[in-house]
């Protein structure tokens, strides 16, 4: 229950993060760019980590040996959901872009569990887990999707195929997004480190969006993130941020996938109505309902059932 509480607290670090991420692309004016700060901010930080617990920092000819070709390249997979989520709310509305990664995630990390994909703990289902996953979506649905159509901010209508194919892409980001969580905490069992793979991860992520940056030229406009007018908190994205991908190498060997992105995600609404409840760090001040309080206690039930 303590590793799972953890997670939980993670779960914070989410809506923080996302603060930060946006100031700092409203400062660089480049969504690429603050990208880029924040994976490099992430690694440098885990360097420092790393060489304070002198753990290395390459791993061992062994680790290669062991580990899947194809888990070394796990740090591509963020800038993938990162560029889906880039264009989602524009393609099919606020309340889809939220809601169906966010439900894909969750079944689709069940399915990791049940069968052990990506190496991955196998954690067969059970009618526990089937009806916590079912609370889970109701909690949701309580949280997030009523209060958006009360507002008529479901959909964007773009019609047609278009917006089917965009549909499709928020469900791969979901999907993805829980591989992730998967093969990273595989890859820090193989190496022996999950701050090493998480360090990995982030390097090779950084790497890649130098190149971009360089590529479009938004490089150049990275001196504005060192503005005197810009506020502290907009670096805190980065430590945030490596802080959740630790949690996923971490956490996940020993609770799972679907129990650590579930309390993951509890932890990421909770804070954010608390966020909009109070209008910290900038957010627009709205109302928590009953509903959706009445929601968080559903999915914390959930997360219980599929826990025990």
């Amino acid at each position: 229950m303590l590793y799972t509480l953890i997670a939980l607290v993670m779960g914070f670090c989410t809506p923080l993060q996302t603060a930060a991420n946006s100031r700092m692309r409203q400062l660089v004016s480049s969504a690429p760019l603050a990208t880029l700060i924040s994976f490099a901010v992430s690694t440098i930080v885990l360097v420092i980590v790393a060489l304070v617990a002198s753990i290395p920092l390459i791993p061992s000819p062994q680790s290669f040996h062991d580990a899947p070709w194809w888990s070394w390249f796990i740090g591509v997979i963020p800038l993938i959901t990162i560029t889906i989520a880039i264009h989602l709310f524009r393609e099919i509305g606020q309340l889809q872009a939220m809601v169906i990664p966010m439900f894909s995630q969750l079944l689709f990390s069940l399915c990791i569990d049940h069968f052990g994909w990506f190496g991955a703990r196998v954690m067969p289902m059970t009618w526990q887990r089937a009806v916590g996953a079912v609370l889970l979506i109701v909690g949701v649905t309580m949280v997030v999707i009523i209060p958006r159509l009360k507002t008529n901010n479901s959909t964007a209508d773009n019609g047609g195929l278009r917006q089917v194919m965009w549909q499709l892409a928020a469900v791969l980001s979901g999907c993805l997004s829980a591989v992730v969580g998967a093969i990273l905490a595989s890859l820090g069992q193989v190496i022996g480190s999950a701050i090493q793979a998480t360090t990995v991860l982030f390097a090779i992520a950084t790497g890649v969006m130098i190149v971009f940056c360089c590529v479009n030229g938004s490089v150049i406009k990275v001196r504005k993130a060192f503005t005197t007018n810009a506020p502290w908190w907009i670096w805190m994205g980065g430590i945030l941020g490596a802080i959740i991908v630790y949690g996923n190498a971490w956490l996940i060997p020993m609770i799972g996938v679907s129990v650590f992105m579930m309390a993951l995600l509890i932890g990421q609404l909770l804070l954010s109505l608390l966020m909009e409840r109070h209008g910290w760090l900038g957010a627009p001040k709205k109302h928590i309902s009953w509903t959706q309080f009445a929601g968080i206690l559903i999915m914390l039930a959930g997360i219980f059932l599929i826990k025990f």
